[in-house]
């Protein structure tokens, strides 16, 4: 019985027909914004793990084909089919997009040390979007590849220089690419004593190719939308990547053209600029965990759901149960009575103690005293109250005003966000669980399919062990270890970062200083920023000086630039712009929800503290002394 959890769809490993049965119908809606998705160019973006390759996989002949077979007899197929029916994938005949995949490798990149001109790079991605085409070609045919090459014909009318033959069949047009990629390895072959370049080609001749060539399969002419799909575009060395998209997007073809990358392949002023940071997303540029998160976070919470649901389904044994019920929403109070009334009385005595031989807070002690409800209720209204009281010292102390409190003003000084930062204060307090639930299971992965697999991967690997090991339905996961099990998660990815990333000890020492900065900030004892902080702030002139300027004017703040770009790219900080304060602008680095796990946080965004370029670079350099934070709390 394995782990459908740990299957990544975009895996080559994953046949077709597995990949089209897992996929969510809900990132479709991530197209709503493009205008012109098979005739212009869009660019697909995301941190690692976002769901690109799954996206354009979705685009091509096989699984498009099998999307419209198997939409008849299971219904989330069909929600599949019906979602590529609305934008023009396919029609009640059948696919009408010819979808040709060219997935880039790390071997691109070892040519650019000699291919100066990318010349030897243009020919190999002509030849390739030639043999990608001929395999579509023959996929939509339900023709086996390469065996039926001859059955296919192509005619085009080549430009002066252009190498790609004006009418050939399918192996005519496999043995000219063929012969190309034979020269591109006996070039790399030679690397150790590499002559000047001779050869190459000057332009993109594949992409007018792919354009305008007309095709005949041995159905008759293939008369479909054309979609381009290059993918991986982040393994190119910095100027064959410029040169490619400065060449496709200067071509303007009557196809579609998608490009997909990671994050990590722009540079700090295409991630942090001005512009980057306002958190529009315009036609022709798709960034998953952006179009993901604010507005649209509900919509991703359904969608992640459904994957889910779509791989539980998948388990062998685990029948026609849902995934969701065995999960527990709420805890079993019962089980933490006496904890939460431990903690109850605990803090009856520190509000008294606070009282001192006064009678300012007599009244809200009496309104807690008389609070009926549940162990935890009592215990939340009486953690709110200590907020208030420590609210109230202060504001006390600044006006000499310790006359009696009326019990109405515990209502009115109240609010919904102290309210929860009274309860993360005491489950932390009492070691209750905070992470648990399906909500929870969708925040803590920060708009990332790949994260979310993760953390359901795990709760579903012991819900697999219940059934293995009980024959009956298993009793669902308590919040107890769901909240282990996502604890778990977060560690562990924690112990990975240096791995995963460049500059990565300077990139956890700056993560663990925010870290515990924002849990300081969070559990002072008058909870001044409900219901806790998880971001930092810098302002635009910090902003600006660290990006715009130029390299020589700011070499000191390089490092630190990097390692912000970095963290951004990797979705490990997620920005937001146009915070206002004090007649300032601000941008807001949040953390990612599992770093907020780690650090004991809440999951909330809105709670931030603004900090200086000078602070980041110690953190950076130096990290963060747990007694520094303390203090530099107690001076907020």
């Amino acid at each position: 019985m394995r782990n459908p959890f740990r299957i990544r769809a975009s895996q080559r490993s994953v046949s077709d027909e597995e990949f089209v049965q897992l996929f969510g119908a809900g990132a479709l809606d991530l197209m709503e914004k493009v205008a012109n998705p098979w005739g212009g160019l869009v660019f697909l973006r995301s941190a690692p793990g976002g769901g690109k390759t799954s996206f354009l996989r979705l685009l091509t002949p096989r699984p498009l084909r099998l999307t419209d077979q198997l939409a008849d007899t299971d219904q989330q197929v069909k929600e599949t089919r019906d979602a590529l029916r609305d934008v023009g994938a396919l029609t009640s005949s059948g696919p009408d997009l010819l979808g040709t995949m060219v997935v880039f490798t790390s071997e691109y990149r070892e040519m650019a040390g000699f291919d100066r001109a990318n010349a030897l790079f243009r020919e190999l991605v002509n030849s390739r979007i030639v043999i990608a085409t001929l395999r579509a070609v023959l996929d939509r045919a339900g023709r086996a590849y390469p065996e039926d090459l001859d059955k296919i014909h192509f005619d085009w009318a080549p430009e002066s220089g252009a190498t790609i033959p004006a009418s050939a069949n399918g192996r005519d047009l496999f043995d000219w690419a063929s012969e190309i990629e034979r020269g591109f390895y006996e070039r790399m072959d030679d690397l150790g004593v590499t002559p000047p370049v001779k050869g190459g080609h000057a332009r993109l001749d594949g992409l007018k190719w792919f354009a305008h060539v007309r095709i005949r399969d041995p159905k008759g002419p293939v008369e479909v939308k054309r979609v381009l799909l290059l993918d991986e575009l982040q393994t190119l060395a910095h100027g064959q990547r410029t040169s490619l998209i400065e060449f496709v997007t200067a071509a303007r073809e009557q196809c579609g053209v998608w490009i997909a990358e990671r994050l990590e392949a722009l540079t700090h002023r295409d991630l942090l600029s001005e512009g980057a940071l306002k958190d529009r997303d315009y036609e022709g540029i798709i960034q998953l965990e952006r179009r993901w998160s604010g507005s649209k976070a509900k919509v991703f919470g359904r969608f992640v759901e459904s994957i889910a649901n779509l791989r539980a389904a998948k388990a062998d044994g685990f029948e026609n149960r849902n995934f969701f019920t065995l999960i527990e929403e709420r805890d079993d109070l019962t089980a933490w009575s006496e904890r939460f009334d431990q903690a109850s009385a605990k803090i009856e005595s520190l509000i008294g103690d606070a009282n001192g031989n006064g009678n300012r807070y007599d009244n809200w002690l009496d309104e807690g005293r008389g609070r009926s409800g549940s162990a935890l209720d009592r215990a939340l209204h009486w953690r709110t109250t200590q907020i208030l009281v420590a609210r109230d010292q202060r504001r006390a102390q600044s006006s000499f005003d310790f006359d009696a409190l009326a019990s109405q003003e515990l209502e009115k000084r109240g609010s919904s966000a102290t309210e929860r930062a009274a309860e993360h204060f005491l489950r932390t307090e009492v070691e209750a669980p905070i992470y648990f639930g399906k909500d929870v299971l969708s925040a803590v992965s920060s708009s990332n399919v790949d994260q979310y697999l993760e953390v359901a991967g795990e709760l579903f690997d012991e819900i697999l062990a219940k059934i293995r090991f009980r024959r009956e339905q298993p009793m669902p996961l308590s919040p107890e270890r769901q909240d282990a099990l996502i604890r778990k998660v977060a560690a562990s990815r924690w112990e990975g970062l240096v791995r995963r990333l460049p500059r990565g000890y300077e990139a956890r020492r700056l993560l663990e200083a925010i870290g515990e900065y924002c849990r300081q900030q969070t559990f002072r004892e008058n909870a001044p920023y409900a219901p806790g902080v998880t971001g930092i702030a810098l302002t635009m002139q910090d902003r600006a000086l660290l990006i715009d300027s130029q390299d020589d004017d700011v070499r000191h703040l390089i490092p630190l630039r990097d390692v912000l770009t970095s963290l951004v790219a990797h979705n490990l900080l997620v920005p937001k712009l146009d915070h206002q304060n004090n007649g300032k602008s601000l941008v807001v680095f949040y953390l990612n929800r599992l770093l907020c796990v780690q650090f004991g946080l809440p999951l909330g965004y809105g709670g931030w503290r603004a900090k200086s370029l000078k602070e980041l670079m110690h953190w950076q350099e130096k990290g963060a002394k747990a007694e520094t934070l303390v203090k530099e709390a107690t001076l907020v």
